[in-house]
């Protein structure tokens, strides 16, 4: 697994706080991961990428009323969607200033609103008592962290024994070599990630941090589509931006757009019970 040694909270905060500012997770209709197509669907990627929540509540197995932990929580479009949909409640949390005052502020004009509630936190160092929530999901948020292994005791820490949690993840089907490592390289320092990791390191972290392994799907044929659609939008953006704004804009479409059609790049989607 490559390793971005430099990534922490903070930095991985400024980042998301920048993406914020530009306005890009307005392309993905509020959200800031993949979409996931059926096959032979044809939706707006905006649509896919509720699309993708909607797997993720599902493995859930919610009941209305319980209480879940959404792992970066993004600007709380998954978490409001879901708190509404299933009728649970929702804490998400975050690194990010701007995308904790945003998913307020859209909390506040959602019919969940007083069921859901966004934070400033670190899923490293989780400040919620034991057995605190009935389940906990992470959409594209564990890759950032530089010792997932302790994110996921913590979580495990957290949620109550016999509930889930879900994990959608950028993974590497196959390590990435010779010239190809500079297309990863480049993601893991575009977007702050800590690293990408195959499915069998996967499985190794949750055992590890005492999780039993329910289920391990790689959906990557299934959200490929979403580097595309959202390395496009990134480039009509970047002509509304000042010229440092619009070349890393521009620098963050390549590389994803890359990253999404080399054949190594997967996606996992992960269910795990605590005993």
């Amino acid at each position: 697994m490559t390793q971005q040694p430099d990534t922490t909270p903070g930095s991985v905060g400024e980042t998301y706080d920048v993406f914020t500012d530009a306005g890009t997770t307005d392309t993905l209709g509020g959200n800031i991961h993949v979409g996931y197509w059926k096959e032979g669907q044809d939706i707006p990627i905006a649509e896919a990428t509720d699309q993708l929540t909607d797997l993720v509540a599902h493995r859930l197995a919610l009941r209305p009323g319980q209480r879940l932990l959404d792992v970066g929580c993004g600007n709380g479009v998954p978490a409001l969607r879901i708190a509404t949909a299933h009728q649970v409640g929702v804490t998400g949390i975050t690194v990010s200033a701007q995308q904790v005052a945003r998913a307020s502020e859209l909390a506040q004009a959602s019919e969940a609103r007083g069921r859901v509630g966004f934070r400033f936190a670190d899923a490293m160092k989780l400040p919620f008592a034991h057995g605190s929530f009935d389940g906990a999901f992470a959409i594209e948020s564990l890759l950032h962290m530089t010792d997932r292994t302790t994110a996921l005791a913590e979580l495990r820490r957290v949620v109550r024994p016999g509930g889930r949690l879900v994990v959608a993840d950028l993974c590497q089907r196959q390590p990435f070599t010779g010239g190809d490592r500079a297309v990863l390289d480049g993601m893991l320092d575009m977007y702050e990630i800590a690293g990408i990791s195959t499915p069998d390191e996967q499985r190794a972290r949750l055992a590890e941090a005492g999780w039993q392994l329910l289920e391990l799907t790689d959906i990557g044929e299934q959200v490929r589509a979403s580097y595309g659609h959202a390395a496009a939008a990134f480039r009509d953006l970047a002509e509304s931006l000042d010229a440092p704004a619009a070349a890393r804009i521009t620098a963050a479409a390549e590389l994803m757009e890359a990253f999404g059609k080399h054949p190594h790049a997967g996606y996992v989607l992960i269910t795990a019970q605590r005993p």
